[in-house]
């Protein structure tokens, strides 16, 4: 029933938004393509507000001795004044190094790894570290495979730390190091002004006995964002089109989340009006990244025409075996694995109690990048990744039946 042309021209017309940070236009753009495909569709559309502070920037950079260093805001942004933050460069590689970021502006420099939040990295305990420490500012070089700015999420209520912090690029590293090495005076700038606004959670429903069938999948995110969220919105629209017709016993509940890059604010905002566990046959969860490209890194690497294994399938107990049927053959996904705790929304959604729930998400070589465009991704592997979340459906509807059937005969027939 799905069709891949349609699945692909979605993923296309998520690109042409923009940048999809929490709150922004191209955030609100989005959730109003989406809730139009859905209500298209039959579904009654309900709009959850989500409040997000949005930090309209007037000034983002590094001044230093001959040199200007373009960095990016890492929210929820704590700003500098108008005059910025004056002090040396402290290069801080671990925890040892923290104390000499006391009144001084810390470059932190992560490990090489493809980073995407916080508080599961790193970088958590260096920017601890350093403000224990009393640095004046930092500034995170997120070492990947790009060498370009990475945007983190981080806390949706505070920053993370009480401190101006920013994201600098990795590729200019040396110019850094020289900054840091002379000792001389730097001006960080992070001036501009918190708005309060709004990345809505929207819940679609088709309600028509009291089974239920829930998907779910984020929004927002760093930048165009055309495979960590694209892939899954695309992914999302597809399957709600063809669920009514292919599940006409029971009732649908969508969730498409506003505030991801938040700690998941928008799902909190929203768990509530889920249907209960007891009446629901499958929670499925299209998560981050579904599809990519693998990319070499010999010599400046190239693009390969096959999927980048760097992803993961969870399930709860129920579903590891039909898991394992239905992504046979998807590398990353093909061996099913327990629920991780904060990737993603799934262990968030499986505390309520859902028994048969799963979600699939990769972090692709340009996550959380300006680099994170539909060249990273093509149609032949997004859509058998689509088929096989379809596949999981239909057999944890079928899994519940069967139960629900000896559950009847044993009943029937116990003395």
């Amino acid at each position: 029933m799905l069709d891949g042309d349609r699945l692909w021209n979605d993923l296309l017309i998520h690109a042409g938004f923009g940048a999809k940070a929490a709150g922004s236009a191209g955030d609100h753009a989005t959730a109003q393509w989406i809730a139009g495909e859905l209500s298209s569709g039959g579904y009654e559309l309900q709009s959850i507000p989500v409040p997000v502070p949005v930090f309209r920037a007037r000034r983002v950079e590094l001044v230093g001795k001959g040199v200007s260093l373009e960095v990016y805001p890492q929210p929820i942004v704590t700003p500098t004044s108008d005059q910025g933050v004056e002090g040396q460069l402290a290069m801080v590689h671990s925890l040892s190094d923290a104390r000499e970021a006391a009144g001084r502006i810390a470059v932190v420099l992560l490990p090489h790894a493809r980073h995407a939040a916080i508080w599961t990295s790193a970088v958590g305990p260096l920017l601890e570290a350093v403000t224990e420490a009393g640095a004046l500012a930092a500034i995170i070089l997120p070492f990947g495979p790009t060498g370009e700015w990475v945007g983190l999420n981080s806390y949706a209520d505070r920053p993370f730390i009480p401190l101006p912090v920013v994201i600098g690029r990795p590729l200019d590293l040396p110019q850094y190091a020289e900054l840091a090495a002379a000792r001389g005076l730097v001006r960080l700038y992070l001036v501009g002004d918190t708005e309060t606004s709004d990345s809505p959670t929207l819940i679609a429903r088709l309600i028509r006995s009291d089974r239920w069938i829930v998907m779910s999948t984020p929004r927002s995110g760093f930048f165009t964002c055309s495979v960590e969220r694209g892939t899954g919105t695309a992914g999302f629209l597809e399957i709600a089109r063809c669920l009514p017709e292919a599940f006409p016993d029971h009732s649908l509940f969508l969730m498409n989340s506003g505030a991801h890059e938040l700690r998941f604010a928008g799902t909190h905002a929203a768990l509530d009006l889920a249907p209960p566990p007891d009446q629901t046959d499958v929670w499925a969860h299209l998560g981050a990244g579904l599809a990519s490209l693998a990319r070499t890194e010999i010599r400046g690497g190239r693009m390969l025409e096959v999927a980048d294994p760097n992803r993961i399938c969870m399930v709860t107990p129920a579903l590891h075996e039909a898991a394992y049927r239905a992504f046979g053959g998807l590398p990353g996904f093909e061996d099913p694995h327990e629920i991780l705790s904060e990737a993603g929304e799934l262990s968030t959604i499986v505390s309520r109690g859902y028994k048969k729930a799963f979600a699939c998400l990769g972090v692709n070589w340009s996550c959380h990048t300006k680099l994170d465009l539909p060249t990273e991704v093509s149609p032949t592997l997004l859509l058998p990744v689509v088929e096989a979340h379809w596949r999981l459906i239909e057999d944890a509807v079928r899994i519940t039946r069967a139960q629900a059937t000896e559950n009847r005969k044993t009943k029937r027939y116990s003395p």
